[in-house]
């Protein structure tokens, strides 16, 4: 995931006594000209900031007061929270005690907690206590480092999700926790330090400093070995749920078709999309629609507009998750598409640092190897790949994938170009040939983590697929026009010898019944084959209902010349009227 964001503390972070170190002003000029924003996070009043840190122009903007106050370079100043009540200014003054008072804040020593605790409950006010070493800050409730940083950056165009937070004391667990990578310094608050994702080592600001310098150098977010976003695949009652990390880490979902594959990489887009993230779904068959019900998420194309070229550009700016539904689209259209628009895409991500989330449905077919390069952004990955023939993928592809998630899967041969992927990997005494019986068998809300994922341990883990907030979508366009399986084919026979025409889609099936003689499609009608094939590979009931009743009706009267035209007109007007 793109590093877009340095979110620091001041004071005892980057400051000592107040004063910024040098060496930290040096890394930040160096970060910025790398294309990384650098903002400051404090509880210090915005006026007390500048007098000790000067002119604040170098850095990109500011969250002063605990996130009360957002301030940008040029002077444009946002207040998040409500001013001070005056009725506990005025018994501050009474009691003579010594406090400060900013555009949201009142701040005082930490000794006083009581008095403050007293007062907010004389005078029923809305106001919590925030401590920040040996000070303390009333504020309003709502008001925390974590709200005053998302401001700023939905100002700057940016996201927490692309962001480093560094922190030193108590007042920056919200600022850590909301940041992609929270880190604390080794000489700060013990706390903050078990809750972060690194820790800094050293015994001042010039350590934060090397340590700026370090990751601004490098295009993707530091590694952290623990995350404190993770996505949920099972949840079994009275147990602890099975999650899994996701960031920076490339998936791949296989699984045959129908078994489930879609709903699974759904529901990791779902909870990604719900935890803030912004993700791009490049989706040839429409299965993934029922996703715009998610908040700041839309689906375009299915027949309606889909963006190109510099439409995309536009949409990809205003930080959206989008779903792309290629569904209307001819084969050799989605794949056009794909190949111009998934670069443009990762090139936003690189520049701006989302979408978050690449997804690519039935990707074999536009992963070949010939544009791979294109499509595919090693540095940064963070890519969902979907597929039902991963043996179909190249190794180029194969070698950047973190995770695989399987769903049933029967055929030998893609299992074992699994297995192929697992070469050299230390797994537990593991005989990978009885993953042919285990993987054929999950059920319709089962699958499988492959090792050597960390989450699935050094062997197969089985899980149940946690449940969706969104329903499940299958597109009526679905296989008009990508084929199936060769074994899967319609064959068109007479007298049980094949005639030499097959289709492969819905699209061939209604051009092959064309070219068939009469008596071919009233062997076929008498079994029902035509309906019996829908109904099976399709699941779809209402077409095959309706294909039934025009096979009955020519049954009875005998086949007529115009029943591949009504063929082809019940199908045509349930799928591509979609």
């Amino acid at each position: 995931m793109r590093l877009r964001v340095i979110a620091t503390d001041y004071d005892g972070t980057i400051a000592k006594d107040g004063v910024l170190d040098p060496a930290v002003r040096a890394a930040i000029s160096n970060a910025r000209k790398r294309g990384v924003l650098v903002v400051i996070v404090t509880g210090r009043i915005l006026s007390e900031l500048r007098h000790v840190a000067g002119c604040l122009d170098f850095v990109d903007g500011v969250v002063a007061e605990n996130g009360a106050v957002v301030a940008l370079p040029n002077g444009h100043v946002t207040l998040l929270g409500a001013p001070p009540p005056l009725a506990l200014i005025e018994k501050l003054t009474e009691r003579g005690i010594d406090f400060k008072v900013g555009r949201c804040v009142v701040e005082m020593d930490a000794e006083l907690a009581n008095v403050a605790i007293e007062l907010i409950r004389q005078l029923e006010l809305p106001l919590s206590i925030t401590f920040n070493r040996g000070r303390m800050m009333l504020l309003p409730g709502s008001i925390s480092k974590a709200g005053g940083l998302r401001a700023l950056l939905d100002t700057l165009g940016a996201s927490v999700h692309n962001a480093v937070g560094i922190g030193d004391a108590e007042n920056d667990h919200e600022l850590l926790s909301c940041c992609e990578h929270g880190v604390a310094v080794s000489w700060g608050s013990s706390r903050l330090k078990k809750a972060a994702g690194h820790v800094i080592e050293g015994d001042g600001p010039a350590a934060v400093a090397r340590y700026i310098e370090r990751i601004s150098a490098e295009i993707r977010l530091p590694v952290e070995t623990t995350t404190h976003r993770k996505l949920i695949l099972e949840e079994v009652e009275g147990e602890t749920p099975f999650e899994m990390s996701i960031r920076g880490r490339n998936v791949l979902v296989a699984g045959d078709t129908k078994s489930g594959k879609s709903w699974l990489a759904g529901l990791l887009i779902e909870q990604q999309i719900l935890q803030g993230y912004t993700v791009y779904a490049f989706d040839p068959e429409g299965d993934y629609s029922s996703l715009a019900a998610l908040p700041n998420t839309v689906v375009l194309g299915g027949g309606r507009l889909l963006p190109h070229g510099d439409d995309l550009s536009m949409l990809l700016a205003q930080g959206l998750s989008v779903i792309l539904n290629l569904s209307h689209l001819q084969h050799h259209e989605k794949r056009e598409y794909i190949q111009r628009h998934m670069p443009l895409v990762a090139q936003n991500r690189r520049e701006r640092g989302f979408p978050h989330r690449i997804l690519l449905d039935e990707c074999h077919y536009f992963l070949d190897g010939s544009h791979d390069e294109r499509l595919i952004d090693p540095e940064l990955d963070s890519y969902t790949l979907v597929t039902y023939r991963p043996s179909l993928l190249p190794q180029s592809v194969l070698k950047l994938i973190d995770v695989v998630a399987v769903t049933r899967l029967a055929e030998q041969q893609e299992v074992d170009a699994l297995r192929d992927m697992l070469e050299g990997t230390q797994l537990e005494s593991l005989d990978t040939y009885d993953w042919y019986d285990q993987l054929a068998k999950l059920g319709i809300t089962e699958a499988a983590l492959l090792p050597p994922t960390k989450e699935a341990g050094r062997r197969l883990r089985l899980f149940t697929v946690a449940p969706r907030l969104t329903t499940h979508v299958r597109h009526r366009t679905k296989y008009f026009d990508i084929p199936v399986p060769d074994e899967r084919r319609f064959v068109f026979t007479d007298n049980g010898q094949a005639i030499g025409e097959t289709a492969a889609t819905l699209r061939e099936l209604t051009s092959a019944a064309k070219r068939v003689c009469p008596e071919v499609l009233s062997n076929h009608n008498k079994h029902h084959d035509f309906s019996r094939w829908i109904t099976s590979l399709f699941c779809d009931h209402d077409l095959a209902n309706e294909v039934r009743q025009l096979e009955l009706k020519h049954r009875l009267n005998g086949v007529q010349a115009d029943f591949a035209d009504k063929l082809s007109e019940t199908i045509e007007k349930r799928y591509e009227s979609h």
